[in-house]
């Protein structure tokens, strides 16, 4: 059996549909097809149901752990053997949340980039669960979380800490509570806070799986609290934006206000969350067998220069 041969196998085992693997081998089906049945004749066994729906045999699912224990294998060797090298030609593969790459990789990437020409860089921006299961299976290099799971075999760094704020329009206390009642909540807000204020209120929040989210959600289930929630988005820059033109509340990250270019509207106030909220502490998590290379070696410690806890 050939490596090329085993590639071809594992991409139909992972794809389970002959025309999405051709696509993506850049080879004719018929010629996908045909590579599978050499290998099943080579090897004397059949390593796919064709019907109803293609799936893996026994044999198959047998071959293709086999399979993904080679990658690693092959995958650590080439790691070590590029360190030896000491080659800067290569991928790196980053996976963070789209809100956060928003704020962390321009302060990064555009110098990192400068300094390695050769390296293609890869961003993959999904939801923390997919993308420490993208980490485990060896798919990125490095995953930037505030998630904090301690995971036998992956090394996690601390970058730096994030607060949250609730962002407050005047305006929205006033429609919703009435001038006098939000004039003494704003008055007061500052230094004694209380959530019970304002969850009558309107919210614009994050979808539920988003960290501020779910951050907030527990805070009210915490205080036996049912949020009206107006409308969810998967950008926290349209909630934030959406609150200074005054329609509804949401929470904020002060890593993103680091950032703000825009003008904030006075009438809108940021509220610290300390009281209710604690700060997140977000990490770079590797497989420090993977992340031998030079040019890796290199945005870790890019990382940890324009982040320090």
């Amino acid at each position: 059996m050939n490596f090329l041969a085993l590639r071809y196998f594992k991409t139909v085992a992972s794809e389970l549909n002959i025309t999405h693997a051709a696509n993506k081998l850049y080879i004719s089906q018929q010629a996908l097809s045909s590579h599978i049945r050499n290998l099943e004749e080579e090897l004397g066994v059949k390593l796919f149901n064709r019907t109803p729906r293609l799936s893996l045999t026994d044999a198959g699912r047998c071959l293709f752990e086999a399979a993904q224990d080679f990658e690693n294998i092959n995958s650590s060797l080439n790691a070590k053997l590029n360190s030896i090298r000491k080659e800067e030609r290569g991928e790196l593969r980053i996976g963070l949340s789209f809100t956060r790459g928003q704020f962390i990789l321009p302060h990064v990437l555009p110098e990192y980039a400068d300094k390695h020409p050769q390296v293609r860089i890869n961003i993959y921006e999904e939801r923390s669960n997919v993308l420490l299961e993208r980490l485990l299976r060896g798919e990125i290099d490095f995953w930037i979380s505030a998630d904090n799971p301690d995971i036998e075999g992956l090394v996690k760094e601390p970058l730096f800490i994030e607060s949250f704020y609730m962002v407050v329009p005047v305006k929205v206390l006033s429609r919703i509570l009435g001038e006098e009642k939000a004039k003494e909540i704003a008055g007061k807000m500052d230094s004694d806070f209380e959530i019970e204020d304002i969850s009558s209120c309107p919210f614009v929040l994050l979808t539920p799986g988003n960290r501020s989210r779910d951050l907030f959600d527990n805070v009210m289930r915490a205080h036996k609290l049912t949020p009206n929630i107006l409308l969810e988005t998967d950008n926290s820059q349209t909630a934030f934006e959406l609150a200074q033109k005054e329609m509804a509340l949401t929470i904020y990250s002060d890593m993103f206000l680091r950032n703000y270019t825009g003008t904030l509207n006075p009438d809108v106030k940021l509220i610290p969350l300390e009281k209710y909220v604690k700060s997140d502490l977000l990490h770079v998590y590797y497989n420090p067998d993977s992340v031998s290379s030079r040019y890796k070696e290199a945005f870790l410690e890019s990382l940890h220069k324009a982040f320090k806890v």
